[in-house]
């Protein structure tokens, strides 16, 4: 499992949920729950298979379904984003889908073998709802009984959703790319240059 995942589930930091704005909780979204728990069951045949390859290959089917990518990768760039030239983009954004595609199969990989199921939600704005789910049957002793795993959706005007981040215990996987990814642009020069450099950190990591 990266760094990067460990840290992003194991460390409450205020920052990352000052980050995402959380405000009172709202109503919860009976549709948005709905629409986490279905893409949690046709995953669950395949995460609980046994079989490391065959998780794998459905953590990406289920990351090409129903995760938004090109608004994921554009939040992680923060402000550097506006800054991104159009060759700068063709190039980004297939390797920040393989690259959140390899974080994502790293987190559901604690997960292997278990059920989660959706235990609530909170409408934050018609357009961004928080999902919760926890594991549905823990063992006795099990260090992920009592974790508390965050969706969040994006409704769009039509009323299609989609997987913006992803978490636990109130610490967002995409709220950390973006510390890390600004941190490298930054340190990089910023703008042009610094978005040269984390595409070019992007293929070390991806062995490309």
């Amino acid at each position: 499992m990266s760094v990067l995942t460990r840290r992003a589930f194991a460390v409450l930091t205020a920052s990352a949920i000052m980050a995402l704005g959380f405000s009172a909780p709202a109503a919860a979204d009976q549709a948005a729950e709905t629409f986490v728990q279905n893409i949690l069951d046709e995953a669950a045949p395949k995460l609980q298979s046994g079989d490391k390859d065959v998780m794998f290959d459905a953590v990406d089917d289920l990351v090409d379904k129903y995760v938004d990518m090109r608004r994921v990768g554009r939040f992680v760039l923060g402000r550097a984003a506006r800054q991104m030239t159009d060759a700068q983009a063709e190039e980004y954004f297939p390797l920040f889908r393989d690259y959140a595609k390899m974080v994502y199969r790293n987190t559901m990989e604690d997960y292997a073998g278990q059920e989660l199921k959706v235990t609530g939600s909170v409408d934050r704005a018609s357009y961004d709802i928080i999902v919760n789910s926890k594991i549905a049957n823990p063992q006795p002793g099990d260090q992920l009984a009592d974790m508390l795993i965050h969706w969040r959706i994006y409704r769009d005007k039509e009323g299609n959703m989609s997987i913006f981040d992803a978490g636990a215990n109130e610490i967002w996987l995409a709220i950390e790319q973006q510390e890390q990814f600004t941190s490298i642009i930054a340190n990089n020069g910023g703008g042009e240059r610094g978005i040269d450099a984390l595409i070019a950190d992007m293929k070390k990591r991806l062995n490309k």
